[in-house]
């Protein structure tokens, strides 16, 4: 799937058009997402570092992403190991993922989070996912 396949997946999910996500890149089990976050993903009211489920959401959707842009096909999470690093600041993050074995039924991605601003790693991802019967929309 070419980023513009992506893209509209992306874009028919309101979790991934509340976080502002675009893909930036695709190629051969490979996704860069782009998100814009804001205070409303913030931990508290009023706070400038996201909720950890935010950066667990970016995390995980662009490791997902990378398995769908190499088989074309719908995968669902089955685990997910996290390591934050630091700490996120609202705004603008960059998510790069890479499906690293995409078996008939599993798939393995590892996936890491930035802050394009201060280049500085965020948080790191891998995970294992399952090949889902679900039809991707056209």
């Amino acid at each position: 799937m070419d980023a513009d396949d992506l893209q509209r997946l992306v874009d028919a999910s309101p979790v991934h058009r509340a976080l502002r996500l675009h893909v930036a890149g695709a190629d051969e089990g490979t996704v860069r997402l782009t998100a814009e976050t804001g205070a409303e993903h913030a931990g508290e009211d009023g706070g400038e570092f996201l909720h950890g489920g935010v950066v667990a959401t970016l995390l995980d959707t662009a490791a997902t992403f990378a398995l769908i842009q190499a088989t074309g096909t719908d995968w669902g999470t089955v685990d997910l190991r996290i390591d934050f690093i630091r700490p996120a600041p609202a705004g603008p993050l960059t998510a790069e993922a890479t499906a690293v074995h995409v078996g008939r039924r599993l798939g393995r991605a590892s996936a890491e989070l930035t802050d394009p601003s201060a280049g500085r790693l965020i948080a790191t991802a891998a995970g294992t996912f399952v090949r889902t019967t679900t039809p991707l929309p056209e």
